[in-house]
């Protein structure tokens, strides 16, 4: 019985309908598959415009702390100093407390000094 069922031919009505569902589906597919390209162009867009990081110029080793002893008094003794990629913090006894100085790296410019006095 299974197989007149398979063999009777689709009457017109059930034709138009199914290839109305398989227009559907084309447009939706295709609209996915646009969305999913749109995605993936817009990651590499953004992959290839990140600009390289570029080394900063190099400089005399000791041309940082000359630049931040141009402001300290005279017998200041520098204690330490730290930095990151942005930024270099030298620590400094004087005879009043302790003094912070902070240089950019790049213009060797002073940012900013903090005076630390005892109380």
């Amino acid at each position: 019985m299974t197989a007149d069922l398979d063999e009777t031919p689709l009457d017109p009505a059930q034709l138009r309908l199914q290839a109305r569902l398989r227009r559907l589906m084309l447009i939706s597919g295709g609209t996915l598959g646009l969305g999913i390209l749109a995605v993936l162009i817009a990651i590499v867009y953004k992959i290839a415009t990140i600009p390289a990081a570029t080394a900063p110029p190099v400089r005399a080793p000791g041309a940082v702390i000359r630049a931040a002893a141009s402001i300290l008094p005279a017998g200041a003794h520098l204690v330490g100093a730290s930095g990151d990629g942005s930024r270099i913090v030298l620590t400094y006894d004087t005879n009043g407390g302790t003094t912070m100085i902070t240089v950019d790296p790049r213009s060797l410019a002073v940012i900013g000094r903090l005076d630390l006095k005892p109380e």
